[in-house]
């Protein structure tokens, strides 16, 4: 998970909606006015860089018609809490994030690697459903963009808290949103396995020919971190950043910790 930095301007159809209908659900919203769902979900993706804002896979959008996107508007706080809250948590932009299917959907693009028949396979909002859990996992909105939450092992992929970088008053939430939202399924931490082997194979490559470490790590940092020219990022930025270390800190501060 990473800091997800959203439009302060909210796609217009959603707030023109409403404003129509202020007690309307997210479901009315998606059906009456499918022009504006299609807004807000390309605003979203834009805002994202086409990463799912829980574990970092990136969205992939159908490309068959036998195909789904894997793809979906996740709401953080629970739309059952709106009576409760007094608040319309269906169509608060600040509430909405996108989210992959997270390994529960059989008909995404690249289903082989994605999708999991095992229960304990399934991430992101899977697990978490419509439980109201806000308080106990990090919302990617409010992330401290500076500071690096997370690391991962070398041989495995699998997640753990940064404890050296991530604040102790966020600790026990970051080790929540791991447990809560399944980040360490299988799955997921196979694809972080692969991340991190290609990146150990491109060092070596680099250091094979006589290219300086810091100089290969730097090189990566540049070409890894950003996002490309139509503003996609990489899949599991946050991997990138923890391997890579000072040289990812030190573009993401040249970014205004805005990556």
């Amino acid at each position: 998970m990473k800091r997800v930095y959203k439009s302060k301007q909210e796609p217009e159809a959603l707030a023109r909606y409403r404003k129509s209908y202020p007690r309307e659900t997210w479901e009315h919203f998606r059906r009456r006015a499918r022009n504006g769902y299609r807004e807000v979900k390309r605003q979203i993706l834009q805002d994202q860089h086409g990463l799912c804002a829980y574990c970092e896979i990136s969205i992939k959008l159908a490309q068959a018609e036998t195909e789904v996107d894997d793809f979906r508007v996740e709401h953080f706080y629970p739309k059952g809490a709106t009576q409760e809250r007094g608040h319309n948590y269906h169509l608060d932009w600040r509430n909405l994030l996108g989210v992959c299917h997270g390994g529960s959907q059989p008909c995404v693009p690249d289903a082989e690697r994605r999708y999991s028949e095992l229960k304990r396979d399934r991430s992101c909002d899977v697990p978490k459903g419509g439980k109201e859990i806000s308080g106990l996992i990090l919302n990617p909105l409010k992330i401290p963009g500076r500071l690096r939450i997370f690391r991962y092992a070398e041989h495995s992929g699998k997640m753990f808290v940064d404890e050296e970088n991530c604040p102790k008053n966020l600790q026990r939430k970051a080790n929540s949103t791991i447990r809560e939202l399944n980040l360490n399924a299988p799955r997921l931490m196979r694809m972080r396995l692969e991340v991190i082997q290609k990146l150990e194979d491109e060092i070596a490559q680099a250091l094979a020919i006589g290219q300086p470490l810091e100089e290969t790590l730097a090189l990566l940092a540049e070409t890894c971190l950003p996002p490309n020219y139509d503003g996609v990022m990489l899949p599991f930025f946050s991997v990138f950043r923890w391997y890579l270390g000072e040289a990812a800190e030190r573009v993401i501060t040249a970014s205004g910790d805005r990556l």
